[in-house]
Formats: structure tokens, C-alpha cells, sequence
């Protein structure tokens, strides 16, 4: 008897020639760190630069920032991209970066004071080169996988003896309950750019016993942590409950390429920053599930305006303070129920946008380089 062939295969995990040009690296010897009284070059180690992509533009900021206070900062590539591609998408995700972009040929050439590892693959890569190796920490990357070996290898790579820097104190936390830990780990303020994202006053007053509403979604479908399949279903679900209480939801996704077909809504694509404002400007509401650490998305919402709602199983609540957005269970019934509360309650949306936009005014890049700067100064002075 012969199988039937079906549609459906095991998840593509297991294809260890993904990474034939860095196998060199992957080996569990522990980094030996070497100090200097003071540094002058620092490497971020990246996936080439991907244009829309959150984490990279957070790295280019934060290089650009470094580069300002004197340092030469370079962006390395282990994977293969041109230097000029590098350079394009750099500067779309961040306009006027500064900094060197590098391919992979000069991974093995480049010399430098600091390297920073911004994925856990690139924490193998870098953690036996001379110099200090930092690992800025974007998120817990072992969900980023099913449970099997690269959430183990992701794991691991926590264990590596780099001096981890967090972006906010959720991934630190993670790190600590589920890694065992035997190098430092920082954290740093997790920033909002308030004068990309310009704030809109808004009369609240419309928003009593509206009948239609409209959302900005974000979400990506290559992110699970995005919650894609969840967020429509909820969504969908909620506008059923809705209707039955005359009112209509009307549902813009962003965040996917736009040949993906949502079940309810449409889908605005990949948005440029222009369009992303003038979204945030003409909705009622924002959403962007954060269930691993937290998105630019939500803060960018903010500081437009938005009134922002965000769920109990994601990780806002170690970003926000209490009652500074709607919070609300993953679930249809709550959600809606949110949405009918907000139509009867204006006053409490705007005192939620006026103490969220108070928040974003502590939470600017100026603090996180502060932040960063104290973490290198600390261990500039902590020379053997």
C-alpha cells in the first residue's frame, strides 16, 4: 500500500543548509569578553536590512544616535546582500541613518571595539571575535519557533556570555525565569519618535453613541507574534456581536503585503509612514497585538492620538501604565463590549489619550541613548 499524497506537510524547521554560510560560527564555547578604557567602533551584526522592518529601524536609530555622540557605528551583514541594497533600505526604514553598511565578505575582515549580535543567530557569529560582544535583545526569539531545536539554539543563545542589553523589560524578564544567565543584562528605556508620528487633537464628543467606527489594524502574517489569525478572528466575531447592537466596525489592516485577503476588512498593505499617520488621523481606534515584547505600532498610535486598545495575553501592560489605553481580553464579547462601553463613555477615551500621550513624553530616544551610553560607560571603567 502507497501513501496519498496531501496537501498539508510538516513545518519546514528542519533544513540545517539555511545556514551553510555561517556553520563555521555555531559551536556552545562561551565569549571571552576583552575591555578597553575606551571604545571607538561598534559593529551591529544584522540580517542584511529589510525594508518595514520594526527591530531594524529601532538598531538604525539607535546606531545613528551613537554615531552622533562620535562613535563609528557599522551595520555588518551575515547574509548575502549588497552593500547599495543595504544602504536603500536603510534608508527608507530610517531616512538620513548614519553609519557604514558592510556586507558579509567583510565578516571575517572587520575589525571592531563592540559588536552587537541583533539576532540570536548572529549571537554564534560574533561571540568569539576580539573585542566586547554585546546582544541587543528585541524580543524572546525563542517563540519565535515550534518547540523544537531552534527554539533550543535561540535559548541557548542567551547563555552565551554576551552582555545582553534588553529593549524594554519584558525580554529581560523572560530571559531571567527561563535561561540560565552568567553574563550581565541591562535594559533600556523602549523609545517613540514623537515627532514622526505627530500629535492630532481629536473632539471626543463624536465618539458618544457613534454607530460606525473605524479601526487601524496592524498586523503581519509572517509574525505569529502579531497574532494574524487571531486578530481576524476576534474581529470578525466582534462585528457580528456589534451589528446586533446597530453598530457597524469598520476594519483597515496594515502591516501585510497587500495581496493577503483578510476574512473581514481591508488590507491597506505595507504602509509608508505618510500613510501610517494619516491612517492613525482618520481612525477612531488603533489595534496591534503585541504577544511577545512590544511594537513601535502602538506607541506611534499614541502619539498621533489614537485611541489605542490593546489585550490582557499581550505584553502592553509592561509598557503602558494603567489607563492609558482601552485594555480588553482577547475575545469577541470583550471586545465588543469595549467598543459599546467607548460609545457611551467619551470622556474616558479622552483622558486615556491625554495620560498615554503624557507617557510618551518619558519614554523618548533621548532617554534610551542615556540608557545605552551609561551600559557602555559602565563597562569602559570596569577594565580588569
Amino acid at each position: 500500500m502507497k501513501p496519498v499524497k496531501t496537501v498539508m506537510q510538516d513545518v519546514p524547521q528542519g533544513d540545517i543548509h539555511e545556514y551553510d554560510n555561517i556553520l563555521k560560527y555555531f559551536n556552545y564555547e562561551p565569549a571571552k569578553q576583552e575591555k578597553k578604557d575606551v571604545y571607538h567602533t561598534i559593529t551591529f551584526v544584522t540580517t542584511g536590512i529589510i525594508a518595514y522592518d520594526g527591530g531594524q529601524t529601532t538598531m538604525l536609530h539607535l546606531g545613528t544616535l551613537l554615531s552622533q555622540e562620535g562613535y563609528d557605528v557599522y551595520y555588518l551583514s551575515y547574509v548575502p546582500q549588497t552593500r547599495q541594497e543595504m544602504a536603500q533600505n536603510a534608508e527608507f526604514n530610517y531616512p538620513s541613518y548614519q553609519g557604514t553598511c558592510l556586507d558579509m565578505s567583510q565578516l571575517d575582515e572587520h575589525k571592531s571595539d563592540i559588536w552587537i549580535a541583533t539576532l540570536w543567530e548572529s549571537a554564534y557569529v560574533i561571540k568569539n571575535k576580539p573585542g566586547y560582544k554585546m546582544y541587543f535583545v528585541q524580543d524572546y526569539e525563542p517563540y519565535f519557533y515550534p518547540f523544537g531545536d531552534r527554539y533550543q539554539l535561540a535559548k541557548k543563545s542567551y547563555e552565551l556570555g554576551l552582555h545582553m542589553v534588553s529593549l524594554g523589560p519584558w525580554c529581560a524578564k523572560m530571559i531571567r525565569e527561563n535561561c540560565q544567565v552568567n553574563s550581565p543584562i541591562d535594559q533600556i528605556n523602549f523609545p517613540v519618535n514623537l515627532e514622526s508620528y505627530p500629535y492630532q487633537k481629536r473632539d471626543f464628543s463624536r465618539y458618544q453613541n457613534k454607530k460606525t467606527f473605524d479601526v487601524a489594524v496592524y498586523t503581519k502574517w509572517r509574525s505569529p507574534r502579531r497574532a494574524p489569525i487571531n486578530i481576524q478572528l476576534t474581529l470578525k466575531n466582534c462585528q457580528k456581536i456589534l451589528a446586533n447592537h446597530g453598530v457597524k466596525l469598520n476594519l483597515h489592516y496594515f502591516g501585510t503585503e497587500k495581496d493577503a485577503q483578510f476574512i473581514s476588512g481591508e488590507n491597506l498593505g505595507k504602509l509608508t509612514q505618510a500613510e501610517m499617520i494619516k491612517l492613525y488621523h482618520e481612525s477612531d481606534f488603533g489595534i496591534a497585538p503585541s504577544m511577545t515584547n512590544f511594537s513601535l505600532v502602538p506607541f506611534e498610535m499614541m502619539s498621533c492620538g489614537l485611541p489605542l486598545i490593546d489585550f490582557k495575553e499581550g505584553t502592553g501592560k509592561y509598557f503602558l501604565p494603567t489607563g492609558s489605553y482601552l485594555q480588553t481580553s482577547f475575545n469577541e464579547k470583550d471586545l465588543a463590549q469595549a467598543f459599546l462601553n467607548a460609545s457611551q463613555n467619551s470622556f474616558v477615551i479622552e483622558k486615556r489619550v491625554q495620560r498615554g500621550v503624557a507617557h510618551l513624553q518619558s519614554i523618548t530616544w533621548k532617554q534610551t541613548l542615556t540608557d545605552f551610553a551609561a551600559i557602555i560607560e559602565k563597562i569602559s571603567v570596569a577594565v580588569a
